[in-house]
């Protein structure tokens, strides 16, 4: 299928889904964490600061670690695909962003109708009382004196509460998921694309990589940048709208 075809089912779809991992956020800056050699764990030990137990007994170093991350996801810019998804939600009857990313940037963007399945590095949590803070030197809560934390969904934890149910709802109700930036093989994010498949919606895979991705009668494959292609299917989808 052409971009051309997928563009027209973009047009025509009353409910999309798009759903994002860490390929979009790479275009801006923002260092991804298995691939490329920008990969975050070549840099640290993912024992000793994506688990809770590592995390805990590897301080101040873990939570300076994770300072800086969110210090560098401020200083970068959205992009052009951060932007065209925005532009999508604006133009859709029903839309919804399912992302894994932590780094704010869609909503930087402009879009508003978004669910993180992995938390986010706008702010810190507690361990003990789970209050929200600012990002601050020392990883003292405030209110309770214990111990703060990134509000991130660490390894061997659940993702929020309610999160995937509410991704799954809107991929199994979706005419058309955008998958876009992602490997689609970290579970269970990695399920929403198929939920979707299963419930009859087209799928498109816009990714540089089209190994292990889904397959089936409704998926179709645009390979590159989401920063080249997501502009360029907005264009010609809403070219005389």
């Amino acid at each position: 299928m052409t971009i051309e075809s997928v563009a027209a089912l973009l047009r025509d779809a009353k409910r999309v889904l798009v759903f994002t991992g860490a390929g979009v956020s790479a275009e801006s800056g923002v260092p991804t964490f298995r691939s490329d050699a920008n990969a975050l764990w070549r840099e640290v030990d993912i024992r000793n600061f994506a688990y809770p137990d590592g995390y805990r007994r590897n301080q101040p170093d873990a939570w300076r670690w994770y300072g800086q991350r969110a210090a560098k996801v401020r200083e970068v810019m959205p992009n052009a695909a951060h932007e065209a998804i925005a532009e999508i939600e604006r133009r859709v009857p029903e839309f919804l962003l399912v992302t894994q990313n932590i780094d704010n940037l869609h909503q930087r963007a402009g879009s508003k109708k978004v669910l993180e399945l992995h938390g986010n590095l706008r702010e810190a949590r507690c361990f003990d009382c789970d209050a929200r803070s600012p990002w601050v030197a020392d990883p003292v809560c405030e209110a309770c004196g214990g111990l703060l934390r990134p509000d991130v969904v660490m390894f061997e934890e659940e993702l929020p509460l309610g999160a995937m149910e509410e991704a799954r709802e809107a991929a199994e109700s979706c005419d058309l998921l955008l998958s876009v930036g992602t490997s689609n093989l970290v579970w269970p994010a990695t399920e929403v694309p198929r939920y979707a498949l299963r419930s009859g919606a087209d799928v498109v895979i816009i990714n540089p990589d089209m190994s292990a991705q889904p397959t089936g009668l409704r998926v179709t494959y645009l390979k590159g940048a989401a920063g080249a292609i997501l502009p360029e299917l907005v264009r010609i989808a809403y070219a005389n709208l």
